[in-house]
């Protein structure tokens, strides 16, 4: 998941809280006295086995699979999409860094703001792209998809649910097993939905506010691209070598190189395109594995990192609206690579590297989308089978290979391991007794013993192994839901006790659903258990559930990050991989089946406990401003706030700031568009390329409570709010390549704010040319020396190599005007190269030199 969960963080606080906690030591005999202390329920009175108590979890039969009957028919395709701006509460916690957690101490948060939704993670304090929910509906042959992506850290099963019964209840017809759920997991973006609260412990609790807010904007963009539905074609292309110069990604997990044959990732590209009948786009998928990690933990502006950069890459190569929808692959084990990006000085908001990976993916998806225009097919064969599956707690549901890899039926948590992993000739001896953990465990594959001694697992602690860092969830739980203030329900977490596995057919192409992070060795083994060929198996991860890294049992056994986040061992991603390559052949047959029945029942996930959330502060004041601002407005880098309006002047590359007070985040968020004069008074909002308007990722929007923190629930705060925008050309201008960002149009600006209740704009401001930085001399007739532009507070892309907020070269084609006393200017003109330099003669007699790039951007220099 690339939250971490505690994994690596053994902090020394925890270490003395554990010590207090229990009797930490070494000796074996007082793991095992702990864990009989553990809430083993329901033995059989014959003496039989003690499992968990499930009393606590509700389950209910899922519906049957909608339009399980009759056969598979091709037919003329109708295909519709929608994107919606989902607008979460600004202060909500984002996910999935448990670093956030604000009393760790990973990260230095920018105040000592609390916020009573996010609790005692690190609340959000602004935006810088705001998630987009994206849907895309596919009709043919009486069969009706709908692919939803979010960009979200992971997706819940619960979530998807509730969406499937929205539109049953709104359009009067199931789509039970018909909506593919998947996400971006930008580790950004805002969290708080989930139900599984395990999960909690990367994402922040459960409140309803956002999670409801996500179902409904999941099911009104699926709505709009059902309404939206026209007569249409699709294609595919792949790519088996994808992206080979790491440029886009690269491989992220040494630990299993041995097992790949070298370092290696998730090489496949898959891109899907479906546009009208006529050739017109209406959406793009893209399809390859990528960890969106480029901000760390201490960004706390929400946003979308590099898969939203691969998206906005992609739709503004277009010059009307296509909906893009990255969607994930094999990416549990890969990373972004880019290049550029920012020096970081404290908090790193880096998304200048994460325009880059966009960038550096975007002309390589658009080749294979162009290859797949010559394989588009209007008449189309789809079917969508989805199951739920059981997970824990029996050990035997985990059986795999025919039975040949198994858990001791003893799984008591208190039986001894033999400490015996692999026999003589490298096998994996069965059964893994060594992963006795009938609540779950997670933590593992990391060094050093279990982070709290009472849930290690007995006879794990003596020896280095996988298992040795494997922590009792039932022993954390309680532990970790006091240290974070999470309500958790008794263990196991009823949530990691099933999930939903889905295969969509559409023609001779598989889509396979992986309820999870996989990792690439994973992927290579469920394509290679496909009914049809590799370059047709399509896997999309982190979709319609999670259990963390997903991964095959000798991946698992090498140890590293990644055994650290899923809770049922060593055998549940390749059990998981065989439910999956058993339901594909379902989505593959001629006819239309119920694929759940006969198997598990689903979680009913409740609703949140929010009675400890206050009621949205009254905001008389919003619409106001104040001069000067509140001297501890946030705005990022720090920058210190003297206008509550921008300067009536600015140059390229500086940055425009706007203060205002405004409305309690819990009520909603203001919009804030970026205008332009274009005539005398009259405004028009900046587009992109698609028409998109420029709301965000342009312009930064920041909020701050005050006081930042209360005594009491009833003290009412203030909510002050400020936009950002960097002057340089935005994503999709007229001319959007990096190395026109010194041109943005010259003119005047501002920003436009629609509130909760009020509306307002801010003075406008009027951007001037930039000033080059020159370190020239000259010397024996010849002026010498570098071009370059400084940004030390800016945060844009400005160099697709370099540092952007240091000295970065001009480029193109420089005038250098001499003059000349007692005579006409003499200009001469020349090419600056890669890293600014240039070198030109001095006409005789010249003095001075105005150097000016094309621009209009200048510098003087006396002779």
């Amino acid at each position: 998941m690339g939250f971490g969960m505690l994994a690596g963080m053994r902090l020394a606080w925890m270490c003395v809280l554990a010590l207090a906690l229990v009797a930490c030591g070494d000796d074996d005999s007082i793991e095992m006295d702990a864990a009989v202390d553990a809430p083993m329920v329901d033995g059989g009175p014959d003496g039989s086995i003690l499992r968990p108590n499930l009393d606590h979890c509700e389950y209910e039969p899922p519906p049957a699979t909608a339009n399980a009957t009759g056969m598979v028919e091709s037919g003329a395709l109708m295909a519709g999409a929608a994107e919606v701006v989902w607008r979460p509460i600004v202060g909500s916690a984002l996910g999935a860094y448990t670093a956030r957690v604000d009393f760790l101490g990973d990260i230095d948060p920018p105040d000592r703001r609390f916020n009573e939704v996010s609790g005692t993670f690190a609340p959000s304090v602004g935006v810088e792209t705001w998630p987009r929910v994206k849907a895309l509906s596919l009709e043919a042959g009486g069969e009706t998809i709908i692919v939803i992506k979010v960009d979200i850290a992971l997706a819940d099963e619960a979530i998807g649910h509730r969406v499937a019964e929205a539109l049953e209840a709104s359009r009067g017809q199931s789509f039970a097993g018909k909506i593919l759920f998947a996400t971006s997991h930008s580790h950004s973006a805002f969290s708080q939905y989930t139900s599984n609260q395990l999960l909690w412990v990367g994402l922040g609790r459960l409140r309803n506010q956002v999670s409801d807010g996500l179902v409904a904007a999941m099911t009104q963009a699926a709505e709009q691209a059902l309404d939206s539905a026209v007569p249409a074609q699709l294609g595919f292309a792949v790519d088996p070598g994808f992206d080979p110069d790491d440029r886009v990604t690269r491989d992220r997990r040494p630990e299993n190189d041995e097992l790949a044959g070298g370092r290696s990732k998730d090489n496949w590209l898959f891109v899907m395109r479906v546009d009208t009948v006529d050739g017109a786009p209406i959406a793009i998928l893209p399809v390859f594995g990528m960890h969106p990690t480029v901000l760390d933990a201490d960004n706390l502006l929400a946003s979308s990192d590099a898969a939203g950069a691969v998206e906005r890459a992609l739709e503004e190569s277009f010059d009307e609206r296509v909906v893009v929808m990255y969607l994930q692959g094999a990416g549990g084990d890969v990373s972004p690579a880019g290049s550029g990006g920012i020096r970081c000085d404290g908090p790193c908001y880096n998304f200048a590297r994460a325009e880059m990976v966009g960038r550096n993916a975007r002309d390589l998806i658009l080749e294979r989308w162009t290859a797949a225009g010559d394989a588009l097919e209007s008449d189309v064969a789809l079917e969508m089978v989805t199951r739920h599956i059981e997970l824990g707690p029996e050990p035997s549901t985990f059986d795999v290979r025919g039975g040949e890899l198994r858990y001791n039926d003893e799984w008591d948590g208190v039986t001894f391991a033999d400490g015996e992993i692999f026999g003589a000739m490298g096998e994996i001896l069965s059964p893994l007794d060594e992963f006795n953990a009938p609540f779950g465990a997670a933590l593992c594959g990391e060094e050093g013993g279990a982070l709290f001694p009472m849930g290690q697992m007995p006879g794990t602690r003596h020896f280095s192994n996988p298992y040795r860092s494997c922590i009792k969830v039932e022993v954390a739980a309680p532990l970790l839901g006091d240290f974070f203030l999470l309500p958790f329900d008794p263990m196991p977490a009823c949530a990691t006790t099933r999930t939903t596995l889905s295969a969509l057919r559409v023609n001779d192409h598989l889509f396979v659903t992986v309820p999870g992070e996989p990792v690439t060795l994973f992927a290579d083994r469920v394509r290679e258990g496909s009914p049809i060929e590799p370059d047709h198996t399509i896997l999309i991860g982190f979709a319609q559930d999670h259990v963390g890294y997903v991964m095959t049992v000798e991946d698992w056994l090498l140890k590293g990050y990644e055994p650290s986040i899923n809770v049922w061992g060593p055998l549940e991603g390749e059990y998981i991989g065989e439910q999956l390559v058993d339901l594909m052949p379902l989505a593959m047959s001629p006819a239309r089946e119920n694929a759940q029945d006969g198997f598990a029942t689903r979680w009913n996930a409740p609703p949140a406990d929010d009675t400890d959330l206050p009621a949205p502060d009254d905001a008389p004041q919003a619409g106001t401003l104040e001069d000067p601002p509140w001297e501890r407005q946030y705005v990022r880098g720090g920058v210190s706030l003297t206008s509550a309006q921008p300067a009536a002047t600015i140059e390229r590359l500086q940055s425009a700031v706007f203060a205002w007070i405004g409305e309690d985040p819990s009520d909603g968020t203001p919009e804030v568009i970026l205008e332009r004069e274009t005539a005398p008074d009259v405004w028009e909002p900046l587009t992109r390329r698609s028409g998109r308007p420029v709301i965000d990722q342009d312009v930064m929007l920041y909020h701050t409570p005050d006081p930042l923190i209360r005594d009491t629930p009833d003290i009412p705060r203030t909510h002050r709010w400020a936009a950002e925008w960097q002057a340089v050309t935005w994503w999709g201008s007229p001319d959007d390549e990096v190395e026109d960002r010194f041109g943005v149009p010259l003119g005047r600006y501002r920003f436009r704010v629609q509130g909760v209740g009020y509306a307002l704009t801010s003075d406008a401001w009027e951007v001037l040319p930039a000033t080059i930085m020159l370190e020239a001399s000259a010397s024996a007739g010849r002026f010498a020396g570098t071009a370059r532009f400084h940004a030390p507070n800016g945060w844009r892309l400005l160099h697709r190599t370099m540092t952007s907020n240091e000295p970065v070269p001009a480029n193109g084609t420089m005038t250098f005007t001499f003059a000349i006393p007692d005579s006409d200017p003499v200009d001469v003109t020349a090419d600056v190269d890669a890293s600014g330099a240039f070198d030109v003669a001095i006409p005789p007699g010249a003095t001075s030199v105005d150097v000016t790039d094309r621009f209009g951007n200048t510098a003087t220099a006396t002779l």
